[in-house]
């Protein structure tokens, strides 16, 4: 028996040295909790901050290459470059890969122009892309004017941020190039009332909240070698972009992916409730569980790509392996506590008060950071 705690057997006072240290393991915890939330929830917000603001620049239609300045072009002397009107309708979005950074997409694109002098159809290439097949579907000619209209297959480069994933909205992009002739030849001009996208191509559990399709010029700041290039001349293309903005599925994504986690903290808070000289089922409850939290999180982060950054994915599992092993600790001053200083009373009001805490603190947290990281 220890002096100051109380006194053995069933009728043992709690002392108020006890309830002190009681109360000062639980609000270490809590506190724990808070610290841990507010920095993942103020990092989040952050991360949210930035998506409103590349949002905006994507509604203004100024999403390429954010920060870089709109190349001037300088046309020599009586050149007028072809005009060519160039459109994109989306049949069928295919499959996504996170961790490849790319997703597939069927679709046509058609090209109106005038004159003899350039062939964009034949001459077009994906430029965040590589397409797969392509097969001119129609043709047409009157006059001078031109038509060509190609069904595409293609698979298209897309980095998936994963730093909120799956509450973030994504963009979706098409960029669409001439690989013969620069922006002093041709120009795109886009068909922005034609472009569009099939509601039966689109999978059900993706939501297209907006599309955009707009022309920039793009500057690769090299002459590629060419000698009629003045010194320090870029190349410039006239690029065509068809973009969607896609809102996921985020509670269809988010809940599967950590159900295993979820599951091994409800087992991890299950032992509070299992007396502690029982020490095969009050701790071994706790290693698998924790075991099992670490191949969730390998489960999780084999299928996002790779970040600098401390992600909503990271933030999820680091904060329920330490749940899980805080309840291991938690575990080993109840063992000792019974077993070494005979003071039942205390173990259990000791347990009682750290189901309560732990699953409030854990909760809480859980149920803060997706809010946070929610739009």
């Amino acid at each position: 028996m220890e002096e100051g705690f109380g006194q053995s057997g069933s009728n043992e006072t709690i002392t108020r040295r006890a309830f002190f240290l009681l109360s000062l393991w639980a609000a270490g915890i809590l506190m724990l909790f808070a610290v841990g939330g507010y920095f993942g929830v103020r990092q989040l917000k952050g991360y949210r901050e930035e998506t409103e603001r590349f949002r905006q620049t994507w509604i203004a239609g100024d999403m390429v290459e954010a920060g870089a300045p709109t190349p001037e072009l300088a046309l020599p002397p009586g050149a007028e470059p072809a005009e060519v009107r160039v459109g994109v309708y989306i049949n069928r979005i295919g499959e996504f890969s996170l961790r490849e950074s790319g997703w597939t997409a069927e679709f046509d694109i058609w090209f109106r122009w005038t004159g003899d002098g350039v062939k964009p159809g034949e001459d077009f290439e994906i430029v965040n892309g590589q397409v797969d097949s392509r097969e001119k579907m129609e043709e047409y000619s009157n006059g001078r004017e031109r038509y060509e209209r190609y069904r595409v297959k293609a698979r298209l480069t897309k980095y998936f941020d994963p730093s909120r994933f799956p509450f973030s909205d994504e963009v979706l992009s098409l960029q669409v190039e001439d690989r013969l002739n620069g922006a002093k030849t041709m120009r795109y001009v886009a068909d922005e009332r034609d472009s569009g996208i099939s509601n039966l191509g689109v999978p059900r559990s993706l939501n297209i909240t907006n599309s955009l399709a707009v022309v920039k010029l793009h500057d690769y700041r090299s002459g590629l070698g060419d000698p009629r290039s003045s010194a320090g001349a870029g190349d410039i293309h006239s690029r065509f972009i068809f973009s969607m903005l896609v809102d996921p599925p985020s509670l269809a994504i988010y809940i599967p992916m950590y159900q295993a986690l979820f599951a091994s903290i409800a087992i991890a808070l299950i032992v509070f409730f299992i007396k502690p000289t029982h020490v095969d089922p009050r701790f071994g409850l706790g290693i698998g569980a924790f075991f099992a939290a670490v191949g969730n999180n390998i489960a999780v982060v084999s299928i996002l790509p790779q970040s600098k950054q401390i992600t909503l994915a990271g933030m999820v599992n680091a904060a329920g392996l330490a749940t899980i092993l805080l309840t291991l600790v938690q575990s080993a001053i109840s063992l000792f506590i019974l077993d070494t200083m005979g003071l039942n009373r205390l173990r259990r009001l000791f347990d009682r008060v750290s189901f309560v805490v732990f699953l409030t603190g854990y909760a809480v947290v859980n149920l803060l950071l997706p809010l946070a990281a929610s739009v």
